[in-house]
């Protein structure tokens, strides 16, 4: 059985409170042959209406009329590489590395810049990794939990922090993921993750030509693309920045990575290259606009049983590349799709879900 679930868009630019929805009993008139029910939910000052055609038993009528910027985490690699230039090269004492010119201060000082000029449309978190210094744990928790206003906070973190870790890929993702569930605002919720080179802390020798720069140069390059799958999975799409690796080993692991994690970029590599300070900002840029404006969300979130079949513009069934979905929270219009909306070609975006209980 499908039905349609229409829904509303997370705008980057509203700054309005929540609007509460009110709901009736169905009237006997509003009750359809096969039991289900036409509900027409507005906004208390008077908005676009959200329609539901659903099934009592299969889509619940709980239209969420009110904007919610998403929860992103970003995870941010601090190993001892990010010492290095955006080519690769050490400037310096290995101790020190290249300064103002380095991936870690060029990652910094961009977030320094940038996190202010949205930290009211999403709620920024932070998550480094790894851990400790030269070692390859990542803790449980969030340096900086997700909110509105962040910027501060993640700055002052990470204006007290050095690089110089391994890069365990894996376990920072796991972390991650880990935390999020624990989450429990309806926010949508992604991963940016940010990183150099590929995983490390595996256990297995690296491919034949790879350096990692650590003593046991062990890669995790398989259980790494595994584990932003099972992340992906579980409802939490990753976004992959990959800082001066276009030309590195681990090109292909991190293009496999950004498709498994759901939002690849568009073109080559299917990550987010950052060969110059410039492309950071612009990736981030990219990242926020997207999630902000072309993401819609179902509430509450599809129980088993229930899945997303197929999305529609104005009507019109869209091909499976022109959306993803993100776990049972909502839908996300990729590509020619979003840009569609963002110019108001698209103004009625519906969700059918299958009923399969």
């Amino acid at each position: 059985m499908r039905r349609l679930l229409g829904l509303v868009p997370l705008l980057a630019a509203a700054s309005s409170a929540p609007s509460a929805c009110s709901f009736h009993t169905a009237t006997e008139a509003e009750i359809r042959m096969d039991g289900g029910i036409s509900v027409d939910v507005r906004a208390p000052t008077g908005g676009n209406p959200f329609q539901s055609d659903a099934h009592v038993t299969c889509v619940a009528t709980n239209a969420m009329t009110s904007n919610l910027p998403p929860d992103i985490l970003i995870v941010l690699d601090r190993s001892g590489s990010m010492k290095e230039d955006l080519s690769g090269v050490m400037c310096s004492d290995p101790n020190v590395g290249c300064g103002a010119t380095s991936k870690w201060a060029i990652a910094t000082s961009t977030l320094a810049t940038f996190l202010p000029t949205v930290q009211a449309n999403v709620n920024w978190g932070l998550k480094l990794f790894a851990s400790e210094t030269n070692g390859c744990n990542v803790s449980g928790a969030a340096e900086v939990a997700p909110r509105v206003n962040n910027a501060a906070a993640i700055n002052q973190v990470l204006g007290v922090t050095m690089a110089g870790s391994s890069t365990p890929t894996t376990a920072a993702l796991k972390a991650a993921a880990g935390y999020l569930k624990t989450l429990t605002d309806p926010n949508p919720k992604f991963i940016l993750l940010a990183t150099d080179g590929i995983p490390t802390c595996g256990t297995s020798p690296c491919a034949a030509g790879v350096n990692t720069g650590t003593m046991t140069n062990q890669c995790d390059d398989a259980n790494a693309i595994a584990m932003v799958t099972s992340v992906h999975d579980m409802g939490f799409p990753t976004f992959v920045l990959g800082i001066g690796t276009s030309k590195s080993p681990g090109d292909g692991t991190l293009s496999t990575m950004a498709v498994r994690g759901g939002y690849p970029r568009q073109g080559t590599p299917s990550y987010y290259p950052i060969d110059k300070p410039q492309d950071l900002t612009d990736a981030f840029q990219a990242i926020t606009g997207m999630v902000s404006s072309c993401f819609f969300t179902i509430s509450p979130a599809l129980p088993a049983g229930q899945e997303v079949s197929g999305v529609t513009a104005d009507g019109v069934d869209l091909p499976s590349s022109d959306y993803v979905i993100t776990g049972g929270a909502g839908i996300q219009l990729v590509g020619q799709a979003c840009a569609d909306f963002m110019a108001r070609k698209i103004t009625d975006v519906a969700v059918q879900v299958s009923c399969n209980g």
